[in-house]
C-alpha cells in the first residue's frame, strides 16, 4: 500500500467514519466530510484517489452526489464505493447506475474492504497507464505526421531548386523553407556576384554572415542563433527551437540537405557564368579577327577592281592610238572598238558585283554584333 494514495470518507454517521478510518489509515491517507454537499467542496478543492461514499445521508444522497460527480468530472478516472446498510438487488442496481464501481455493505468486513479499494485503486491505475500510453502513441503519431510533412517540403525544395537560374532565387528558396518550418533566416549567396536575401547589404546581419565567409567552423551555435557556411552560401538562422530537442535535431538534419542541395546549384549557376563569359570572350576575338579580315578582303577587291578598269582604260587608249596604224578598214575599226568598249562595261558590272559581295560581308559581321549582344544580355541577366 501507498501512503500517497488519498481517500475520502462521506457519511453523516462519526461512528462509521471513525470505523473506516481505523481500518484504512495505516495504509492510505484518509480524510473524511459529513455530507454530500461537504463532499462536493473537498472534491473540488483536492480531488482524492478513492471516495467512500454512505447512500444514506441527510441533504444529498450518495446517489445524488455520485451522479453530480460524474457529470462534474467525467475526464476523470475517480473511483467511488458506496457504503451502505442496504443489500437488495435494487439498492445495488441504482449505484451503479448513478455512476459506482463498486458496493460495499455495512457492517464492513475489512478483508472485503481492503480487497474492493485495492481492486478499485488497480483498476484506475490501468486506466491511467492506459491513457498516457494513447497520450504517447497520439504524439508519436502526430511527430511521425509532422516529419512526414517536413521530409516532404525538403523533397519539394530539392526539385525546385534544380530548375532555379537565379542565385538570389536560391537564397530566397531556402529562407521561404525554412519560414514554413517556423524559423527566421537571413543568407548570403555568391555565384560570381555577393547578393545579401533577407536583409540589406549594410545591416548587422549581412556584416556577420560576410565573416563568417572566411571562419574555420562550418556550423557555429551561439544561443538560439545559428550560422552555416558551405562555399556559396552563408545562412543564419535567429530562432532555432533550443527547447524542443527533438524537433531541433530534424531541423538540423534538414538543414545539412537543404545546404548542400542549395550550394551545388549555386555551384551550377557559377559555371554555367563561368562558361558564358569564356564564349562571351572567344565570340569577341573571333569578331575582332573577322572584322579586321573582311576589312581587308573589301579594300583588296576594290583595289583589284581599280587596277583593272585603269589597265582596261588604258589597253582602250592605246588600241585607239593603234588604229590609225595599222590600215584597217572602217568597219573593221569600229568591231575592234565595240569590243574593246563591250569588255569595259563588263569589267565595270564587276565592280558592281564586288560591292555586293563586300555588302554580304558587312551582313555577316553584323550578325556576329548581333549574336554578341544576345550574349552580353544573357550575361546581365544571370548576374541580376
Amino acid at each position: 500500500m501507498s501512503k500517497n494514495v488519498n481517500i475520502l470518507v462521506v457519511d453523516d454517521t462519526a461512528d462509521s467514519r471513525l470505523m473506516l478510518r481505523a481500518m484504512l489509515e495505516d495504509d492510505y491517507n484518509v480524510a473524511e466530510v459529513a455530507s454530500g454537499d461537504m463532499c462536493l467542496v473537498h472534491v473540488e478543492k483536492t480531488m482524492p484517489d478513492l471516495i467512500l461514499l454512505d447512500v444514506e445521508m441527510p441533504g444529498l444522497s450518495g446517489y445524488e452526489v455520485c451522479v453530480q460527480l460524474r457529470k462534474q468530472y467525467q475526464s476523470e478516472s475517480l473511483p467511488i464505493i458506496f457504503v451502505s446498510g442496504l443489500d437488495s438487488y435494487e439498492e445495488r442496481l441504482a449505484g451503479f447506475e448513478a455512476g459506482a464501481d463498486d458496493y460495499i455493505v455495512k457492517p464492513v468486513e475489512p478483508e472485503i474492504l481492503f480487497a474492493k479499494v485495492a481492486n478499485c485503486l488497480g483498476q484506475r491505475l490501468k486506466m491511467a497507464k492506459a491513457k498516457e500510453s494513447a497520450t504517447e502513441a497520439m504524439g508519436i503519431a502526430m511527430e511521425a505526421m509532422t516529419v512526414s510533412s517536413e521530409l516532404g517540403q525538403v523533397v519539394q525544395f530539392i526539385k525546385d531548386v534544380q530548375s532555379i537560374e537565379q542565385a538570389h532565387d536560391v537564397g530566397l528558396a531556402m529562407i521561404n523553407i525554412l519560414s514554413s518550418f517556423g524559423m527566421n533566416a537571413v543568407t548570403r549567396v555568391d555565384a560570381g556576384q555577393v547578393t545579401f536575401v533577407g536583409c540589406e547589404e549594410d545591416s548587422i546581419e549581412a556584416n556577420v554572415l560576410s565573416r563568417f565567409v572566411v571562419h574555420s567552423e562550418r556550423i557555429l551555435s551561439v544561443g538560439i542563433r545559428t550560422i552555416i557556411r558551405d562555399p556559396y552560401i552563408v545562412l543564419l538562422i535567429k530562432d532555432m527551437p533550443l527547447d524542443d530537442e527533438k524537433r531541433c535535431g530534424r531541423f538540423r538534419d534538414h538543414l545539412a540537405i537543404l545546404m548542400d542541395i542549395a550550394n551545388a546549384q549555386l555551384g551550377n549557376i557559377k559555371n554555367r557564368s563561368v562558361m558564358l563569359e569564356q564564349r562571351q570572350e572567344i565570340f569577341t576575338q573571333v569578331i575582332s579577327v573577322a572584322e579586321e579580315q573582311i576589312k581587308k578582303t573589301t579594300a583588296r577587291l576594290f583595289e583589284h577592281d581599280k587596277n583593272s578598269q585603269g589597265i582596261m582604260h588604258g589597253m582602250v587608249s592605246e588600241l585607239e592610238g593603234m588604229l590609225f596604224g595599222l590600215g584597217l578598214e572602217e568597219d573593221q575599226e569600229k568591231k575592234l572598238m565595240a569590243l574593246a568598249d563591250q569588255t569595259s562595261l563588263q569589267l565595270q558590272n564587276t565592280q558592281g558585283q564586288t560591292q555586293v559581295v563586300s555588302g554580304e560581308l558587312g551582313e555577316i559581321l553584323e550578325s556576329l554584333y548581333t549574336f554578341f549582344n544576345t550574349l552580353n544580355d544573357a550575361k546581365q541577366n544571370k548576374n541580376q
